[in-house]
């Protein structure tokens, strides 16, 4: 059996709404003819080794993954876009974040400050943080600290905890979190947002069969018009896809190369070269 996996907005408030759009999606496929379509959801084990599982029929991804990575393994077939503040069409930010009862207006104020990162691999809690940062560093070096807390719930939570002053946060991540009223977006403050970028995709394993990629392509166009799939897309802010090439994810390292050129390189930087 096929396995397939909706991790970037599986927060807990969201699992329902996560399942009936997978069980939309499913519907479409076996409509158009797929079998060894999943009933479910795979939520065990890490997405990343999931990602290099040969029987990966649908998951989701930064673009710094499918970028760097993962891209030996995934390879996107759809751009979502989301209903947050901050989202255009099938691009997002992040907001850069402080607590509210600091002092901290500009990101040159945050310099020495410790800042936390979600993961070295994403896109929206590292690498968009570069350019606000690259004409500010000295010998390399502008906060005091960085910290990989695993999530960007884990991020704020971190921050609320006083244990960094600054995290980047993805907006889709913020805009759920307050739907369901969570304590971890109140006092906070935005310092800024950053540049926008393509959101972080639908993607396949690289050993899906183009004409598979096409079906999974349709079915998703089918599923973001369904009447009876809106619950869930209002639910998880999806309003429709845009279809990319896959190169089209390049445009991610016009964030992170000015930076480098500056000798900033105190965010971490991904593991391997991008495929040329």
């Amino acid at each position: 059996m096929r396995i397939a996996q909706l991790p970037w907005y599986d927060l807990k408030s969201q699992r329902e709404a996560n399942d009936a759009w997978w069980r939309g999606i499913a519907g479409h496929l076996r409509a158009l003819g797929v079998d060894d379509v999943p009933d479910e959801l795979l939520r065990d084990g890490r997405f990343a080794d999931n990602w290099r599982r040969a029987d990966l029929l649908l998951s989701q991804a930064c673009g710094y993954d499918v970028l760097y990575d993962a891209s030996d393994a995934i390879v996107p077939i759809a751009t979502p876009c989301y209903g947050a503040e901050g989202c255009e069409g099938a691009r997002y930010r992040s907001f850069i974040v402080v607590r509210a009862d600091r002092a901290w207006q500009t990101v040159e104020q945050l310099r020495g400050l410790r800042v936390a990162i979600n993961q070295v691999s994403s896109h929206s809690g590292n690498n968009a943080m570069r350019p606000h940062i690259a004409d500010l560093h000295e010998q390399g070096s502008f906060f005091g600290g960085v910290v990989e807390t695993g999530s960007h719930v884990d991020s704020l939570r971190a921050v609320h905890e006083g244990r960094v002053e600054v995290a980047c946060i993805d907006v889709v991540v913020l805009a759920l979190l307050r739907r369901c009223a969570s304590p971890l977006v109140r006092g906070l403050r935005k310092i800024t947002c950053t540049r926008a970028a393509l959101s972080p995709p639908y993607v396949t394993s690289v050993r899906t069969a183009p004409a598979l990629r096409d079906v999974l392509r349709e079915a998703l166009r089918r599923a973001v018009t369904d009447p009876s799939l809106q619950a869930a897309r209002d639910e998880l802010l999806l309003r429709d896809f845009a279809f990319y090439p896959p190169e089209s994810y390049a445009e991610l390292e016009d964030f992170e190369a000015p930076a480098l050129a500056t000798g900033y390189r105190e965010l971490p930087a991904p593991r391997r070269s991008p495929l040329g």
